[in-house]
């Protein structure tokens, strides 16, 4: 289902899907091919409730039932994953601008939720691991691609995260200019790197801490940090390091994998 179809059903798409979900999916038992008996909104709240590998696999097995033409296996998916595609309704860039084309936020919430729709229907079933993860930035390629074809939004500036690696942290690194967008975006990354394991929740708040902190407060952030985790400055500075290393390899993979960020 493409999103300039879903676009042009609303307004009130979202409302429409949740009362539709709770008149019609939360309390219907089904069967569904790799997972057995269930009712679905018992599904969907054991899926929220699982650690990442039980959630990979029911998640993906609802994504194999959905291809083989199961619609309650993929609205359950959808129901599943509306909050991000919520979030990204507020927080993308690429959907803040349709307000300066006379458009409302109901548009927006409707294109995010259709490429929440739309990622479900393409994902790659040979992709079983950070199912959750890819599924949120699966969408968030298709409302960059789909409102600005002759780019790619990345979450955080590539020539940045590039440099980061090469950078022991002195002060000939670039300075990003952190203004709001720039903010939502680096969110939207850092989300996606918890969301797929690739960092745990302490080295996103340490990277934070350390990379985001006022200019001329840096190196006071950073002392303190040394401090707390009982560590020198130069052991900091090669931590914060690997974090940022293991990040970027973590996006270029997922390159490699899916063809585009």
């Amino acid at each position: 289902m493409s999103t300039t179809s879903l676009t042009s059903r609303a307004p009130g798409l979202l409302t429409a899907l949740r009362d539709e979900w709770d008149r019609s999916y939360t309390q219907l038992p089904h069967h569904i091919a790799g997972i057995g008996d269930v009712v679905c909104g018992e599904l969907t709240a054991q899926i929220r409730a699982a650690g990442e590998d039980e959630r990979d696999r029911l998640l993906h097995a609802l994504l194999v039932a959905a291809h083989d033409g199961d619609h309650v296996a993929e609205r359950i998916l959808l129901h599943h994953m509306l909050p991000k595609a919520i979030h990204y309704a507020r927080t993308c860039r690429a959907l803040r601008s349709i307000s300066s084309t006379g458009h409302d936020s109901i548009d927006a919430v409707a294109t995010a939720i259709g490429a929440m729709w739309q990622s479900i229907s393409t994902y790659r079933l040979t992709n079983a691991h950070h199912v959750q993860g890819n599924l949120g930035l699966n969408a968030l390629n298709i409302i960059n691609g789909s409102l600005d074809a002759g780019s790619q939004d990345l979450p955080v500036d590539d020539d940045y995260l590039t440099q980061a690696v090469h950078d022991n942290g002195g002060s000939h690194g670039i300075e990003p200019e952190w203004g709001e967008d720039s903010l939502h975006d680096l969110v939207t990354l850092l989300s996606w790197a918890i969301d797929t394991d690739t960092l745990s929740p302490d080295q996103v708040r340490l990277l934070a801490r350390h990379d985001l902190a006022e200019r001329d407060e840096r190196e006071a952030v950073r002392d303190t940090l040394a401090a707390e985790l009982g560590i020198a400055r130069g052991s900091l500075t090669r931590r914060v390091h690997r974090i940022r290393l293991k990040l970027v390899e973590a996006v270029q993979a997922h390159v490699r994998t899916h063809g585009a960020w």
